[in-house]
Formats: structure tokens, sequence, C-alpha cells
């Protein structure tokens, strides 16, 4: 069955930011509306998820983001996704495509995130299986990232084939800039801010290995647990890049706060996987790397968080910018970043203004969505 033209959705959304259930998805054979087109969560993504039955299964139709941008995001998702399956990583099964409308059917895996599942585990006190559900996640994160550079054509890529100090300075460090110190915290920065951040992420062109597969979005949204196994999903952002990336948006993710105590452990868990792989790093430089390649990562996701909640309304992330907060300074205090002067000062000040604001905006009790 091929998907036909789609009509064209009504973009109404709930107080949480999510498409409300006023649509419809035209096949070439029915209608498809509620409840046999159920909306799921879209998270941060402007794309729109409807769970439907496909040739009596249950699958996920995924209608494309407005403009050329989703339409390039398609075919990413179709290139990528067929590779990282080709090579045996796990991610949804691609039913059928259809370019003239960008919708993509692909297999359904339920909606129990690795963050959910590691929320539940430490409620309940057992760290030993959090542990091996985030050895599991970083076994799967080095076999993706070794094996998928290899035969991978940048061509694929809709945003930017290479993480580097270009995308570093602009879409992580200037984003925390503009939307969480600007936007959310109502701050300014200074030129001697912009230039530090700036000179920071010049560092990241200094990383020798940088040609390997990155996800650049690997958190615990976007893992499922799956009939007892982990599998990938919005893999279509996939570039090549540095190894630390990835590994530090899932440990240092604020969706879940691990504590900071079990950053290590984990880390050499992985870098152990790598050896396993024969690729051997120096894991002093690696480290390096990695707490590098984690605060940068860190203000990009409160960047994300403050834009999203902001400008689409989705108050959903608000929740996180806590957490986010949290982990950014958490990493300042290493020795690493002790001459980032203007950084720690802004953080500094930030805290001091919101704590002392009867209106606090980061409100270190919000309760999760």
């Amino acid at each position: 069955m091929v998907l036909g033209k789609s009509e064209s959705f009504s973009r109404k959304k709930d107080q949480c930011g999510n498409p409300t259930r006023n649509t419809k998805i035209i096949t070439k054979v029915l209608i498809l509306k509620p409840p046999l087109a159920i909306p799921l969560s879209s998270d941060g993504s402007d794309r729109r998820f409807f769970k439907i039955r496909w040739k009596d299964k249950p699958a996920v139709a995924i209608e494309p983001s407005p403009g050329d941008t989703g339409t390039s995001e398609t075919y990413s998702y179709i290139a990528i996704g067929n590779h990282l399956a080709r090579v045996g990583i796990p991610v949804p099964k691609i039913y059928d495509f259809n370019k003239d409308t960008g919708v993509i059917v692909v297999e359904y895996l339920g909606n129990r995130h690795l963050q959910t599942e590691i929320l539940a585990l430490i409620s309940q006190n057992k760290w030993s299986q959090v542990k091996r559900l985030y050895r599991q996640a970083l076994s799967l994160l080095a076999r993706m990232q070794v094996y998928c550079c290899r035969g991978f054509n940048r061509k694929w890529c809709y945003d930017s084939e290479y993480y580097d100090s270009e995308l570093a300075r602009e879409r992580e460090a200037f984003y925390f800039l503009q939307y969480f110190v600007e936007g959310l915290m109502g701050g300014s920065k200074t030129p001697e801010l912009e230039n530090e951040l700036a000179e920071l992420a010049l560092q990241v062109d200094l990383i020798d290995n940088k040609g390997y597969f990155l996800h650049r979005d690997f958190q615990s949204r976007n893992i499922l647990v799956w009939n007892g196994a982990l599998r990938i999903i919005d893999f279509q952002g996939g570039r090549l890049g540095p190894l630390g990336y990835d590994v530090a948006a899932l440990l240092i993710d604020p969706y879940v706060a691990l504590p900071e105590i079990i950053w290590p452990e984990l880390l050499e868990f992985y870098l152990d996987e790598l050896d396993s792989l024969n690729i051997a790093l120096d894991k002093a430089v690696f480290e390096r790397e990695f707490y590098l390649l984690a605060l940068l990562r860190t203000m990009q996701a409160l960047g994300a968080y403050s834009y999203l909640y902001l400008k689409k309304g989705k108050v959903f992330f608000k929740p996180f910018v806590s957490p986010a907060l949290s982990n950014l300074k958490a990493l300042l205090v290493r020795k690493d970043f002790e001459k980032l002067d203007n950084l720690n000062l802004l953080i500094a000040d930030i805290s001091d203004k919101n704590q002392n604001s009867p209106l606090k905006i980061i409100n270190e009790k919000s309760a999760r969505c």
C-alpha cells in the first residue's frame, strides 16, 4: 500500500504544545481519523506522529515539518534509517514512504522511553538495574558510532555533514545565550562572554577523531524499550563527529538527571566497549574532550528547552531547565573550565537572581510532565 496525498492538517495545539486530535491522514484507500489515527507526542519536533493500523499491525505515520527543511529531513530519515538497519542497529522498520507527501510509515515500538524505565528504577532505588540499562545503551552506542561511519554518505545529511566548531558556536553556545540567558532569564550577553564561548567552541576542531557516526540527540527520550530491548529513534540528524558528544548527551541528560557520581563509572565502561571494537583512545585526552562536549551539549539543551517553551509554547520542556542548569554548574567546577570567568560569573548571577525572585523562573521543585 502506498500513501496517497495528505490533506492540509490543522496546526492547532493543546496547552502542552502538542497537536489537537481534529486531524486526518489520507491513505490511498481510506481516511484514517481518531480513533484510527491517534496523535502521538512529538516532543520538540515540528513533525507530527500518529499511531495507525498498517496491514493489520500497529504502526506510526510521520508527517514531515512544513517547508523544504521538512522534506530534506524526511529524506535523511529514510537514508540514515536504512543505513543503520543494514549495519544491524535496532531502529524502527520503515514500512512505506510517499515521496509526494513525505509521509513515512514505520514500525510501532510502544511509548516506553529509556527515561521512563530509568526514573522508575531510580524511584525504587534500584541503582544496579539503572547501571545495567545504561551499559546496554552505551554498548549499543559504541557499535553504532564505529560501524555506521563505514559507508556513511554525507549527502544523506539534511542539516550539516559534520559536528564542528561553527556548529558548536552558533547552535549551542550562542543558542544558549539567545534563548536561555536573554530569552528565559532576561539576562544580557557581553562581547567578552561571546568571545569566551567562541574560543571554547574552537576547541572542537582540535579533537583528532571526528569521523565517527554522531546521532546528536542520543538522550533517554530517543531510546525506546521494546520487548526488553533498546531501540533508537530520531536519528535523522545524524552526521559525522567526535565520539564523546553522544556519550555526553546520554550520561548528562536533564530528562533523567543522573547523579554526577555515576558518570565516571559509566564512562569507563564505554571506553572498554570501544577497546573491544579495536578503538584505542588515550583516556585522559578523551575525558577532556568528553567534558568539553558535555558543556557545549548542556548549553544546547538549555537553549533548546528555553526556545521550545518560549517560542513554541511547549510547557513540557520547562521543568527540565533546572536539572540542565544543575548539570552546567557541575561541569563548570572542573579545572578545565576554571578560566571561563565570564560564563562562571553569568551562571552565578543567574542563580542568585532566580533564588531571590518571588516568581522563580527555574523552579527547583517543578514536577516533570
